[in-house]
Formats: structure tokens, C-alpha cells, sequence
């Protein structure tokens, strides 16, 4: 349903008021002249349009305020002003048209008979004093709600709501019985003060509104200076509150027999309803002013108090915005001198663990002597109390200390001295705060409760610079191994070649960002394919940069060399020289001659070779003896390394890997195994290479389940023959990619 635009009600408020106030000059034009006629029946249907239109009037004015006055958007002190400008408008306008300009028409003999145009002025200042009423009190009642409910207890809406539905309950019952409540003598003599729905509603309005008149903890939070103008003006404003009732509210007009206020005659419901906010005016104020009262002599410390909370609020954000850790230090000296107020402001930062030391890393107000002959960079005296004790300490005057008194020698116009230390959230120290002014007992215990709750903060926001400069730089690390592992998977062939009588599969998978694993494909000097698998011991970049170094010195080679035995023996000598000895490389070089069936193979200390002959019904390791590469300098590896040749019928299968497949683990700790792997490969000799390759892989992961690689996964698959029928089993993606991203 689409909102009725704030516009309609604007120009509907004037409207209405106009017309309550025709109506009203109607039945006084009647009444003056007595009129012979019958006019019953019209003026109760004009008087119940009279009803209908003061209701609309009070809803459209309701409307206007909730919309466009914007009372909860206000700051506090908006409010107050606000609250006391409605007040007095609704008091000064009422009482200048009674007693200034519309004196002539409204004092005089209340027996006489009025003429047409005293009627009409009397019905005027009427209608004017029935507007006023709902154009100021409903915008002020708005203004208390939110005064009550600053800070609001969980019984504090109860409360107000029930004030609402008594002052609901009261105008129903006003309007239907034309009675009113008199809250100041609800026992009185008076025809309707003594019925008992009129004492129910009267004593149950007024507990309710002194429910609420304790509700007034704004006051705690006003500065001194708005606690003295508040008052001063609260005093006028609560005489005007006083005054309102019987000057305006219970303003009398009348005749020798009754006499009746201009607001009751104006609308019994408008009347109660400012007779019901008045009185909650009354008693509000009266505590408010009470309360105000009492808080004048402790105004002074109740602004220091807040002026501290504001501090270390400001303190603290300022601090967490700043994620420079260098820029850090120099931002808590200007902070911490801005606050205390400080002549001199210095941070000491904790340095060396090791041989303990403190070094000066910002001042203010520090000549480059004192700087230079700063005796606070040693971890004793004053530095070790505060480590020691671990909180901060106020010496009032460095002059009747013993222990301090050389201080003055250093900085002769210090002579309270304020100190903090920083500590980490590991309770590890970080660095001293001080702070010095020329007088004696310059700063109180509050400057060091203020100081203390800073010095947490600076340490908070030292270590998450700390911590986010950390995050910043093993990001950048990331990153960089993340184009280092694209790099490594790009170093890897990237297609099978293709070899007459044999078939090719591999698999390469890194336990970590990269890894020493490696493998490859060359070409002899005599045109003949050769493989290549190694592993670097290690991991992590290093290994991946040897692995990276190892396969260019083996492309090189391989080029001018034609078997794998020189190829290896070369390759050692080249790398002896340039990896580091803690460091080596195992490997497999083998060769592959089709025409020969012959692989011919040398092994640098790497993972035996598995070899599966369908044929002879055998699946044996291959381990011909070697070392690995870059342990000796080229006598003693030459020596041991053996070259071997084994010839292969139709249908052989050679696994060549590294040990991270041998090793692999699962949730228990058991290793996948040689045994393992040759009981699989046993019953492959049907399948293809990719097939075996498929096997090899889903039987692996099968084994480890969730636990992440410790090591790097990689495998050749070589088979001998083709054109065998092959039973492939399917493909295990899913497998594969759930265990990269468990390596990763």
C-alpha cells in the first residue's frame, strides 16, 4: 500500500483546524440570537463532526511528527532545546493573545450578555488554545519518549506503554462521560472526584508516571558546562511547566453558575490529554531537576571520566586503522602526549631477547643529547619494575625518589614521570611508553589507569601490524610459489612421445606448492628415446630448484651422450660442483631401442624398478647398484654405478617412480609398500598402460583416503607390444582431484 504523501496532511491539519473552528462559531452565532427553531438534530450531527474532525486533526498532526520531525534522529542537547522552544511557544503564544491582544474581548463582567464579536473572539482564542496544545505537546511527548528511553532498562517501554494506554483509557472515559481527572485532589469535594473508575485511573496514572520519572540517565552523561546552562534554563522552563496548567490547560472562562477552562471546552479529549502530559511534564522535571542538582558538584570528574572513555575510544581507533608497523610507534607518542597532556613523550621498543636491550624509537620534545645519553635503554632499574610488575607506574616527583633522582641529570625539566609497559598477547614485552611533565605531581591515579588502558591498546595494534605485515609477506610467498608450481608443472612433458613398440603414461602429483620430483623424456646422441625420473632430497623451493637445475644439465647432455651410464656419470660431476652437500639427487636414466627390445638403465640410488613379465609369470625389482648423485665428486660414483640391460617380450611392463609411491600412508600410519604394489601389478599384464597407470593411481588412493601426500606422488608406466586386446577400468578424477586438494 503506497504512503500517503507528508504533503496531504500538511495542508489537512490547517483545513481541519479551520473547520472545528466554523463549527464552533455556528453553535455561538445560534446560541447569541436564539433562533425559534428546531435545530436539534443538526447541531448533534455537526457536534459529532466536530468529534470526528478533532480526532483527524490530532492524527494528522501525529503523522507529520513521526515523519518529518525526526525527534530520534536528533543529538541530545537538540533535543532539550527543542523540547524547551515547544514549551515555550505553547505558553507565549496562549498567554500574549490572552492578555495582550485579546484582552478587550475576554475581561470584563462574565454575566453580561456578550455581543457576536466577543462570542467569535472567545471561540477564537479557544481554537487557538486547543491547536497550540496538540501542535507543541505531541512533538514534546515525543521529545520525553526518547528522553526516557536514553539508555533504556528492559522495563522502561513496559512502563511508557501502560502511561499510553491509561492516558487512551482516561480520554475514552472523559469523552463518554464528560467528567474529568483532578490529579491534584482526586478526594476533594468535587461531583466526579470521588467515582471510583475516576481514583482507579488517577493513582494508576500517577504510579505509572513516577515509574517513569526515575528515567532520567541522560543527565549522567551531560558535560559540566550543558549541566550548568541545562540547569539554568530548567529553572524557567520548570516554572513555565507549572504555570501551564492553571494559566493556560485550566484558563477559565464562564458564567455565574459554572465555570468552564477554554480547553475542556475546546475538546474533554484534548484537555485530558494535556492535562495527562502536563502532569507528566510536572513530575519528570521536578526529579530531573532534582537530579541535575545533585550532579552539579560532581560534574568536574564525571567530564574527566568521559573525556578518558572518549580518549581511549579515539585512542583505539586511530591505532587500529594503522596497520604500518613502523609508523605505529610515532602515532602512540603523539597520541599518548595529546591525552596526558604531556611535556615529553618517548616509546622504548624491546629488541634483542638474547642480550635484553631497549631501544628509543619515537619522542616528543627530546633534545639529540638526551637522546643520545637516554638512560632507559638498558632492561634494569625502571624497565625491569615495570617487566616485573607488569603494570604502569607513576613516580610524582622524580626528585624525592633515590633511585630516580639521576634522571634529572638527564632531563632537568622532568619531574613527574609516567611509564606503561606494552605486552603481547603472549604475555611477551613489546616495547615501554613514558611520559614526563615539569611540576610535581603532574599527572593522578587517573592519568594511570588512562595510560594503562592505551598501553593495551598500543600493544594490540603493534602486534596485528605485526601480524597483518606477516600475512601480507607469506602471501606474497603464496604467490610466488603458485607461479613456481606453474613453472614446475610446466617443466614436466606435457604429451607422451611416441615410441614404436611401446606405450607411455605417467603421473606427477606434488605433496607441497612444489616439489623435488621430476621427471622426463630425452633423446641420445644417437637419436634413441630415453626416460628420466629423479627425486631431490628435500622440499619445498630448494628442491624444486635443483630439480629445475638437474633437468638442464640432463637435456644438455643427453644430446652429445649415448648411454644412459655416461649420461648419469657426466651429470654427476657437473652437479657435485653446485648443489650443496647436505643435498643430492636420486635417479633412474633409462634407454629404450625398439628394434632390440632391449631397455637399457642405470640407477643413482633411486627407487628400484618394478618389472612385470606376463610371460614368465614374474613381477621382481630391477636394483642394480649406484649412488645418488652430488654425494661424491666422480671416482667413487663411477665406480659402484652399474648399467644394465634387460630384454622385453611382448606385453612386459616396467613401473619406474619415485618413493613418495612406496610411502605413501594412511590415517594409521602404515606405508603402501613394494609388496603392495607388485601384488597389484601381477594381475595387470591384460591391461594397457593407461590402464595400469588407472590402477595404480585408484589402488593408492584407495589406500590413503583422506590423508594428504607427505611426499610427491610420480610413476612411469612402460609397455612393451602393442595390439594386445587391453581391459581398461575407468578413470578415477574424482579421486585424483580430491587428493590435489588435499595436497595442496
Amino acid at each position: 500500500m503506497r504512503q500517503i504523501p507528508s504533503k496531504i496532511f500538511y495542508l489537512l491539519v490547517p483545513v481541519l483546524a479551520v473547520g472545528v473552528f466554523l463549527i464552533d462559531s455556528f453553535f455561538r452565532i445560534i446560541e447569541h440570537f436564539d433562533f425559534n427553531i428546531n435545530l436539534s438534530f443538526l447541531a448533534l450531527s455537526l457536534q459529532n463532526v466536530r468529534i470526528i474532525i478533532v480526532i483527524a486533526l490530532v492524527a494528522a498532526w501525529v503523522i507529520i511528527v513521526r515523519r518529518r520531525f525526526e525527534i530520534s534522529e536528533l543529538e541530545l542537547s537538540q533535543k532539550l532545546w527543542r523540547f524547551s522552544l515547544l514549551l515555550f511557544v505553547n505558553y507565549a503564544i496562549a498567554y500574549l493573545l490572552k492578555d495582550i491582544i485579546l484582552a478587550d474581548y475576554l475581561i470584563g463582567d462574565i454575566d453580561r450578555q456578550k455581543t457576536v464579536l466577543e462570542a467569535l473572539v472567545h471561540e477564537f482564542y479557544k481554537n487557538i488554545v486547543g491547536l497550540m496544545t496538540i501542535v507543541t505537546l505531541i512533538p514534546i511527548l515525543f521529545v520525553l519518549r526518547d528522553l526516557i528511553f536514553y539508555r533504556q532498562r528492559r522495563t522502561t517501554r513496559l512502563y511508557f506503554n501502560l502511561f499510553l494506554g491509561m492516558l487512551l483509557i482516561s480520554t475514552i472515559w472523559v469523552s463518554y462521560t464528560g467528567e474529568t481527572l483532578d490529579f491534584l485532589s482526586p478526594f476533594a469535594d468535587l461531583p466526579n472526584a470521588g467515582s471510583t473508575m475516576n481514583i482507579i485511573l488517577v493513582w494508576s496514572s500517577m504510579i505509572v508516571i513516577l515509574l517513569l520519572a526515575f528515567r532520567n540517565d541522560w543527565i549522567t552523561y551531560l558535560p559540566r558546562k550543558q549541566k550548568f546552562i541545562y540547569f539554568g534554563i530548567g529553572v524557567i522552563v520548570y516554572l513555565m511547566i507549572i504555570f501551564l496548567r492553571d494559566d493556560i490547560y485550566e484558563g477559565y472562562l464562564g458564567n455565574s453558575t459554572v465555570a468552564v477552562g477554554y480547553l475542556q471546552e475546546y475538546s474533554f479529549a484534548v484537555y485530558n490529554f494535556a492535562i495527562f502530559v502536563w502532569l507528566l511534564l510536572l513530575i519528570y522535571a521536578t526529579f530531573s531537576m532534582v537530579t541535575l542538582l545533585m550532579h552539579l558538584p560532581t560534574a568536574k570528574a564525571v567530564d574527566r571520566k568521559l573525556k578518558e572513555l572518549t580518549s581511549l575510544y579515539d585512542f583505539a581507533r586511530l591505532l587500529n586503522t594503522e596497520l604500518n608497523a613502523e609508523k605505529l610507534p610515532q602515532l602512540i607518542t603523539q597520541l599518548t602526549s595529546k591525552v596526558l597532556e604531556s611535556q615529553s613523550t618517548w616509546y622504548m621498543e624491546y629488541r634483542n631477547p638474547v642480550a635484553p636491550n631497549m631501544k628509543l624509537i619515537s619522542h616528543i620534545n627530546l633534545t639529540q643529547q638526551q637522546i643520545l645519553d637516554n638512560p632507559f635503554e638498558e632492561l634494569n632499574g625502571l624497565n625491569q619494575q615495570l617487566l616485573d610488575e607488569k603494570k604502569p607506574i607513576l613516580i610524582n616527583d622524580i626528585s624525592q625518589n633515590r633511585s630516580l633522582r639521576h634522571l634529572l641529570e638527564w632531563k632537568k625539566d622532568a619531574r613527574t614521570l609516567i611509564a606503561a609497559p606494552l605486552f603481547s598477547s603472549r604475555d611477551q614485552i613489546m616495547g615501554v611508553v613514558y611520559a614526563a611533565k615539569p611540576q610535581p605531581f603532574g599527572f593522578d591515579i587517573d592519568d594511570l589507569s588512562l595510560l594503562e588502558g592505551f598501553a593495551n591498546q598500543s600493544a594490540m595494534a603493534l602486534e596485528n601490524a605485526q601480524l597483518w605485515n606477516k600475512s601480507l609477506e607469506k602471501e606474497r610467498m603464496e604467490q610466488e610459489l603458485k607461479i613456481a608450481r606453474d613453472v614446475q608443472l610446466k617443466l614436466v612433458p606435457q604429451s607422451m612421445p611416441l615410441i614404436t613398440g611401446f606405450e607411455l603414461e605417467s603421473f606427477f602429483l606434488t605433496a607441497y606448492e612444489v616439489g623435488g620430483d621430476y621427471y622426463d623424456f630425452i633423446e641420445f646422441g644417437d637419436e634413441q628415446t630415453g626416460v628420466v625420473i629423479g627425486d631431490v632430497s628435500g622440499k619445498g623451493t630448494s628442491a624444486a630448484f635443483y630439480m629445475a637445475e638437474f633437468k638442464g644439465v640432463i637435456q644438455t647432455l643427453s644430446q652429445t651422450l649415448n648411454s644412459p651410464k655416461e649420461l648419469i656419470c657426466h651429470a654427476n660431476r657437473i652437479f657435485y660442483s653446485s648443489i650443496e652437500r647436505k643435498s643430492f639427487v636420486t635417479a633412474v636414466v633409462g634407454k629404450l631401442i625398439p628394434e632390440k627390445k632391449i631397455f637399457q638403465f642405470v640407477r643413482a640410488g633411486h627407487t628400484p624398478i618394478l618389472h612385470c613379465s606376463p610371460k614368465n609369470k614374474t613381477v621382481q625389482y630391477l636394483q642394480p647398484p649406484g649412488l645418488g648423485i652430488g654425494l661424491d665428486k666422480g671416482p667413487v660414483f663411477e665406480k659402484i654405478i652399474a648399467q644394465e640391460s634387460i630384454t622385453l617380450d611382448h606385453g612386459d611392463f616396467l613401473i619406474l617412480s619415485t618413493d613418495g609411491l612406496m610411502e605413501a600412508r594412511n590415517a594409521s600410519g602404515d606405508e603402501y609398500g613394494e609388496e603392495r604394489l607388485q601384488a597389484l601389478i601381477s594381475n595387470c599384464h591384460t591391461y594397457s598402460a593407461a590402464g595400469t597407470k588407472d590402477r595404480i593411481l585408484t589402488d593408492v588412493m584407495d589406500f590413503i583416503g583422506e590423508t594428504p601426500l607427505h611426499d610427491d606422488l610420480t610413476f612411469i608406466v612402460i609397455k612393451f607390444g602393442q595390439g594386445i586386446p587391453e581391459i581398461d577400468t575407468p578413470a578415477p578424477p574424482d579421486k585424483t582431484k580430491k587428493q590435489e586438494k588435499v595436497a595442496k
